[in-house]
């Protein structure tokens, strides 16, 4: 507590204010064998749409250890989500899958730059929720497949992409369906 006390005497002297709710000391817990005496209420927290958190991280010459590196937040994947969902493409039946890619290009070119220049396997959630989607729409469009079961829509969709793997942005980035 003694460090927040500091900084915001610090900010009071550069005549700025902390908002106490948003305002907390994180614990970056390390590799050390020596841990802080007191009990750790903060262990990760988020800023910008990255939760920031102890995880696996590859070093040097191959070995892992515990770093605290940052990651897209739970509430931002469910916002993409959502976001995805609102966009009701599984109801776009008049247009072809390449006209579906040019309308999600750029969307997700955006988030796969700013989300992903960290740590891009966390996306997969995001992704595997569009591919479903996606099948849903082929579902829809597609005659033959809507008594069926959505397997069989997600096994055409699964063919299609490795037939145009630079069709989707998402799946030039290895998030195939």
């Amino acid at each position: 507590m003694r460090t927040l006390e500091a900084v915001k005497a610090r900010f009071k002297q550069c005549k700025l204010q902390l908002k106490e709710s948003k305002s907390n000391i994180v614990y970056c817990k390390r590799n050390q064998k020596k841990h802080p005496p007191f009990k750790v209420h903060y262990v990760s927290f988020t800023f910008l749409g990255f939760t920031f958190k102890p995880r696996k991280v590859k070093g040097y010459f191959g070995h892992f250890h515990l770093g605290f590196t940052p990651a897209i937040s739970r509430e931002k994947q469910k916002h993409i989500t959502r976001t995805l969902y609102k966009m009701k493409l599984h109801r776009m039946v008049h247009l072809r899958l390449s006209d579906l890619a040019g309308i999600l290009g750029s969307k997700l070119r955006g988030w796969i730059h700013y989300y992903g220049k960290v740590r891009m396997s966390e996306l997969h959630y995001v992704f595997r929720f569009l591919n479903m989607r996606l099948a849903r729409w082929v579902r829809n469009k597609y005659r033959r497949f809507r008594n069926k079961h959505w397997f069989s829509a997600y096994r055409w969709l699964k063919e299609t992409a490795k037939q145009y793997p630079n069709l989707f942005v998402h799946w030039q980035y290895g998030f195939m369906p």
